[in-house]
């Protein structure tokens, strides 16, 4: 078994009380919108070299739901930088205690198609073809360099789990709101050559990441960062003195592109 089972997921899902398992952490796994910010963690890792992997181990055991655990983003990658803090005696105590709190394994229809997101979202990250490869993801390939040698003329390599790049609805909004404050910004007066390049990389500064690599987590920072600039350029504040919308909420976007239904 290469992955954990969709009834794992539902279970998981259910006894997580869509909630964080790390100590006071109230963030979702699954938001309302259905945009999955929560991770699968595996407490013994996925592959060798992980975080805590366990060579014993077997692939039915990795990925069964003793060994896994659901977290926020910013949790989940805490639990895999400090693994000596974070042991797997420690997770599975917060696991334990995590899913005694939350009781019922009873799956609204809701819920279930939060799972099944969750589910899909994870299997999304593990590309099993050739040529694929994950950076900065749990159980995936991890270091600051990384280098690939491959008979393939192209490598793709995937966002890692919980970054704006792996949701393709919020990744597009946020390049939405970036294009849009390029074309206000660069039709006004310019002492110098405007460069479309310059909010990447005040993104960067910011949030420390690239802005495909930012943490869902800071979603709502990033996109109140963007508005506020788009409101404060020159045709932004034309616009909104005649009432007119600068850009589409989240919510609008959410409802044009997948009707409202979520991711």
């Amino acid at each position: 078994m290469n992955d954990p089972t969709i009834s794992t997921i539902k279970r998981l899902f259910a006894l997580s009380g869509n909630r964080c398992a790390y100590e006071n952490c109230t963030l979702p796994i699954v938001e309302s919108s259905g945009a999955v910010t929560g991770i699968i963690c595996h407490i013994k890792a996925r592959n060798k070299g992980g975080p805590r992997f366990d060579a014993k181990q077997t692939a039915e055991d990795r990925h069964s739901f003793g060994n896994l655990v659901l977290m926020c983003a910013r949790h989940g990658k805490l639990i895999d930088c400090d693994p000596r803090t974070y042991t797997v005696e420690l997770l599975k105590s917060i696991k334990a205690a995590h899913e005694n709190r939350n009781g019922s394994i009873e799956l609204s229809q809701l819920d279930a198609a939060k799972a099944e997101a969750l589910f899909r979202d994870y299997r999304s990250l593990y590309i099993k073809t050739r040529g694929h490869v994950m950076v900065n993801s749990p159980g995936g390939i991890q270091g600051t360099h990384v280098t690939v040698k491959t008979t393939k003329s192209k490598v793709k390599v995937m966002p890692a789990e919980g970054t704006l790049g792996s949701n393709a609805l919020c990744r597009n909004y946020v390049k939405h709101l970036i294009d849009r404050y390029n074309e206000f910004a660069s039709k006004q007066p310019q002492r110098t050559k405007f460069s479309f390049a310059a909010i990447y990389s005040h993104i960067k500064k910011q949030f420390g990441a690239d802005w495909e690599r930012t943490l869902l987590s800071q979603f709502d920072g990033l996109v109140s960062m963007l508005q506020q600039r788009i409101n404060n350029t020159r045709l932004g504040g034309i616009n909104q003195g005649k009432g007119f919308p600068n850009y589409s909420s989240f919510a609008e976007y959410r409802s044009k592109y997948v009707g409202g239904s979520g991711v």
